[in-house]
């Protein structure tokens, strides 16, 4: 049975630059023997399909930023699964829309340089003690999104993805009990990548989450 850390998403180069030793903190306080991202590991914001920020950096320069803060991560947990997101996925998703076969991408450990993290497909999920790890942009979306999702699969379920949902909630039949845990992000919300949410009152969620042998989950908030 594991000890599992959930890192939320990081969307790198917009990480908080003080997420990895918080960390690095609730993985000693847990005696963690395992970590999953839960995905959006990048942003790429230069090359999104929504509308560009003017100062935003040139696709290079953000990559060459974002590496830099995938190598901190990479080097303080590099034994990971990683659930591929649908910022991670925006290489492969705009060579699709372009007609490049997907077989002329490069895979992500080779892209950001991380050979031993177990990079999952997108729209994938990881079974680990019985419980579900999933990004979060598939099955049920909105308001309690992690619990609807364990309910549709009666399994335990873990996901990132909504960054202003952070919470974990159980549910229980006359056989078993299951929960939805919400990971939050590690975001920081003043990056010119994140200036979108400038205009919502409500604001991205920063923890990580944690599960216990498959059975108890909890998030772990940060002290901003």
């Amino acid at each position: 049975m594991a000890r599992v850390l959930v890192i939320g998403d990081t969307h790198a180069p917009a990480m908080r630059d003080d997420y990895i030793d918080f960390l690095n903190d609730i993985y000693k306080a847990w005696r963690c023997n395992a970590v999953v991202h839960i995905g959006d590991v990048v942003d790429w914001a230069a090359i999104s399909y929504h509308e560009k920020e003017p100062e935003a950096s040139s696709p290079m320069a953000e990559y060459t930023a974002a590496k830099d803060q995938v190598n901190a991560l990479y080097k303080a947990f590099p034994n990971a699964v990683v659930m591929t997101g649908n910022h991670d996925a925006l290489p492969r998703r705009k060579a699709v829309t372009i007609g490049i076969p997907t077989q002329l991408i490069r895979k992500y450990a080779d892209v950001w340089q991380t050979p031993k993290w177990d990079w999952r497909p997108r729209f994938s999920t990881y079974e680990l003690d019985g419980v579900l790890y999933a990004h979060g942009d598939r099955g049920k979306g909105g308001q309690g999104a992690a619990l609807k999702n364990a309910k549709e699969h009666f399994k335990s379920w873990v996901q990132g993805h909504l960054h202003g949902q952070a919470s974990v909630t159980y549910y229980a039949n006359e056989n078993d009990i299951i929960f939805g845990l919400s990971v939050g992000c590690g975001l920081n919300v003043d990056s010119l990548a994140m200036n979108y949410g400038k205009k919502f009152n409500q604001k991205p969620l920063v923890g990580c989450g944690v599960v216990i042998d498959g059975f108890h989950a909890v998030w772990e908030p940060m002290r901003l």
